[in-house]
């Protein structure tokens, strides 16, 4: 069953998007990738997948706000970690990958037990420490497609097409248009996402262009 957050957790949602927002602006001028407006489109993508794969308005919106918060864990990170010329090295890589457990910490430091019984909380912990995991078992923490819900095969997919579809240095010149980039996630990544959500959300972006 999925709920909307109390005002409780909305609350710690905007306090720890207004940090990462914080982080954003001790990050180097000019950088192209802000991570507190990442958040915000992918939540917003989330919404929009999921209110066309048959979810009501109550879980659509639940979705939005839980998957709001699912970079915080970002901040616990050394600045310098993000905005390299390079690709990052394994050890960069690794220690990029640990926002996901950090951001289920910040999490469970501000609610306890209740992380164990709250289903709004079930389920942002669930996309938190999981948007990166993929069918094929690739991903941050090795899962694989039965050891993923349906809701975060959703974040999944909208959190990696926003992630690419953005500018970075060692991108170079790749193509980050919406087609070119869900055309890497199709043949490039084949096996990472759920495919008929992935065509779902092909659907949805081509209606946008």
């Amino acid at each position: 069953m999925l709920i909307s957050p109390t005002d409780q957790q909305k609350d710690f949602i905007r306090r720890n998007l207004a940090l990462l927002e914080d982080y954003d602006r001790q990050r180097p001028e000019g950088h192209p990738y802000a991570f507190h407006l990442h958040s915000g489109r992918v939540a917003q993508d989330v919404k929009t997948l999921s209110k066309a794969a048959g979810y009501n308005d109550i879980e659509c919106d639940a979705l939005y706000w839980a998957t709001l918060p699912h970079d915080i864990g970002k901040t616990a990170l050394p600045i310098e970690i993000w905005d390299l010329k390079d690709k990052p090295t394994e050890d960069q890589r690794a220690t990029r990958r640990t926002h996901t457990w950090r951001g289920v910490d910040i999490v469970r430091t501000e609610f306890g037990e209740e992380c164990n019984t709250d289903p709004f909380l079930t389920l942002l912990i669930d996309i938190m420490e999981n948007h990166h995991e993929t069918l094929n078992g690739v991903g941050f923490l090795g899962k694989t497609e039965g050891e993923l819900s349906k809701n975060v095969r959703i974040a999944c997919i909208c959190d990696a097409f926003d992630g690419w579809s953005v500018y970075r240095p060692h991108f170079k010149d790749r193509d980050l248009s919406a087609a070119s980039v869900i055309k890497r996630m199709e043949f490039e990544k084949t096996g990472q996402f759920d495919a008929d959500l992935l065509t779902l959300f092909k659907e949805l972006k081509t209606k946008e262009a």
